[in-house]
This record gives structure tokens, C-alpha cells and sequence, in this order.
């Protein structure tokens, strides 16, 4: 269900989806430098999105890598009939960052409890590790997500960051939090419909 948020936030952000797919195109013939250049736009904006779900700057890194090394190794994979480029390597980045945040080993180190808290999560749409000017561009974006994200009721916010920022399943979330589950994936669904239309009227602009 959460992937047509991704999709959705995707198109907001992706400057130029035809570009990327000629990247892949040229990876998928074992074209180094078209790696380097899907990695130059990317890896900014994914390393905000590992960071704010593992909050480790070292393991972010580590998953950055293993995600850049997936997508050279399993370019064969990703299907244009499917998705974006964006969508494709950004669900590849949280699914990384999601199984090392449940791993056994992480989970002895993290020792922390999930908190529903809006102050607890982050939204990475943008790293602190950018240009100036490319820095200026996606904090821009970042606010719009952020406003749209304000629009929604907080009940149907809370349930919807925690989910994809901390990667609960709509069960864990009922068990932890003892809201019926009926309840949450209501939340969840009309949350996203909800940011489906806002950010759609922004792509439009």
C-alpha cells in the first residue's frame, strides 16, 4: 500500500524520469559511467532516506552502497512497464534499510522503542550532504511534501510515517500502539489518498 505514496512523492521529486530510464538502459549494457551519473543525482537524497530510518550515519552508508552495488548487479530487473526508475531504487533503499533496522545484530545495538511522536520522525527528502544550489531546490520540495503532510488529519500522519520511516506492518502497528487494525488500515488509506491529491495538484503545477 505504501508504494503509491513512494510513487506518488516520486513523481514530485524525479526531474527527469526519461533520463534515468536511458541510465538504466545504458547499466543494463555494463555502462560504468551511467552508474556514476544514476549515482550523482541519487545517492543524496537516498542517503537522507536510509539515515532517517536506520539514524546511523556509518550503517546508512553501508546500505547506500549495498543499494548502488544492487542496482549495477540486478539492472536486468527493473521493468519500465512497472514503475519509475525512482520508485524502483527508492524501494530498494527502504527495503535494505528496513531488514538491517530488524536484523538481530541492529536490533541489540538500537535498543530504542518506536514513538509515534512527530518530532521522532524524519522525512528524507534531502541530505545536508548537498551543493548549495541543489540543496536549495530540494528543500523546496521537502516543504511542499511537508505541507501536504500537515493537510491530513494526525491520526492517518502518525500512522503513515510510522509505517514507512520505521517499517511496521499495519499488525505490528495495531499490537504496539493497540489500535484496532480495521482502524489503522482505514487511517493509512484514506491518509494516502488524501496526499495522492494534494501532491498530485503540485506535480500539476
Amino acid at each position: 500500500m505504501l508504494f503509491f505514496l513512494l510513487s506518488t512523492i516520486g513523481k514530485f521529486l524525479t526531474k527527469d524520469e526519461n533520463r534515468d530510464r536511458e541510465l538504466m538502459h545504458r547499466i543494463k549494457t555494463r555502462d560504468k559511467e551511467a552508474i556514476s551519473e544514476l549515482y550523482d543525482h541519487y545517492h543524496r537524497l537516498l542517503f537522507g532516506l536510509i539515515l532517517s530510518i536506520l539514524k546511523k550515519r556509518e550503517e546508512a552508508e553501508d546500505i547506500l552502497q549495498e543499494v548502488f552495488t544492487n542496482i549495477w548487479e540486478k539492472a536486468e530487473q527493473f521493468d519500465t512497464e512497472r514503475g519509475t526508475v525512482y520508485t524502483w531504487i527508492v524501494s530498494m533503499a527502504r527495503n535494505k534499510s528496513i531488514d538491517r533496522l530488524r536484523s538481530k545484530v541492529y536490533k541489540e545495538q538500537k535498543k530504542q522503542a518506536v514513538s509515534l511522536n512527530d518530532e521522532d520522525v524524519h522525512h528524507p527528502l534531502y541530505s545536508e550532504e548537498t551543493d548549495p544550489l541543489e540543496n536549495t531546490i530540494l528543500k523546496d520540495r521537502a516543504k511542499k511534501v511537508h505541507a501536504a503532510l500537515a493537510q491530513i488529519s494526525e491520526k492517518q500522519r502518525k500512522v503513515l510515517q510510522v509505517a514507512y520511516f520505521n517499517g511496521m506492518s499495519q499488525s505490528e502497528i495495531s499490537e504496539e500502539f493497540d489500535i484496532p487494525l480495521g482502524t489503522v488500515k482505514t487511517r493509512m488509506r484514506d491518509g494516502m489518498m488524501k496526499l495522492r491529491e494534494i501532491l498530485g495538484k503540485e506535480i500539476e503545477k
